[in-house]
């Protein structure tokens, strides 16, 4: 999965998600962000604000209606300081969020039930293959001092784990092509794998997922 470059200031976020019939209510709690300012919650890939809390002695609060099990894209939560483009991805379906972030080191994990236990099973973290050919790519592209020889290298290198994340990408949507995190990465790699690799692991996916509108574009 491509995850974007986490900046800014160290935090901690814990998420305590109570779901009724009709919503959620999404408790928040944060270190290193002031009393006074806003954390936003939206769609994946969506900048449209579903809900804004204001942080009060550290905590905040969404309330969201409850999203069906069919909707296995992503809630993002951002908070309005520290030049941070992607924070935290929660299901509303879920009982628990805990978020760790490690600014220094360009990490995050996320933990929760059910299903951002799976999605931290699979290490769904900006230190992977993707945050890696990210940098390399900016390095090569950017980088005025670097010798031809030192570009044709890092393309070298880049080409090498291309096909090595798309190896171990494959081998996740296989994994869990019964469940949320199989319907996720499917869904994020459409339009990057191969048409006949996709189209057959499409065909296993369970129809509550495959009917979603997220595949509109690639249904046949």
């Amino acid at each position: 999965m491509k995850t974007k470059h986490l900046l800014g200031i160290l935090m901690l976020f814990s998420f305590i998600v109570s779901c009724t019939e009709q919503q959620c209510i999404i408790h928040g709690t944060t270190t290193d962000v002031e009393d006074g300012d806003y954390m936003y919650i939206t769609e994946y890939l969506d900048n449209t604000y579903l809900d804004s809390a204001v942080v009060m002695n550290g905590k905040f609060t969404f309330k969201l209606p409850k999203a069906s099990e069919e909707d296995f894209l992503p809630k993002v939560i951002v908070p309005a300081v520290g030049n941070v483009p992607s924070v935290a991805m929660v299901f509303t379906q879920d009982s628990e969020v805990l978020y760790i972030r490690d600014s220094q080191n360009g990490i995050f994990d996320m933990y929760g039930s059910p299903y951002n236990d799976l999605f931290r099973i699979e290490n769904f973290k900006t230190d992977s293959i993707s945050h890696v050919l990210g940098h390399l790519d900016n390095l090569r592209l950017k980088n005025s001092t670097l010798t031809q020889e030192q570009k044709d290298s890092i393309t070298l290198k880049m080409n090498e784990l291309i096909k090595e994340d798309s190896i171990l990408n494959i081998q996740r949507i296989e994994r869990n092509i019964d469940n949320i995190v199989g319907a996720y990465c499917l869904y994020i790699s459409r339009h990057s794998i191969n048409k006949e690799t996709f189209q057959k692991l499409f065909e296993r996916l369970p129809k509550k997922f495959s009917s979603s509108k997220h595949f509109d574009d690639v249904r046949k």
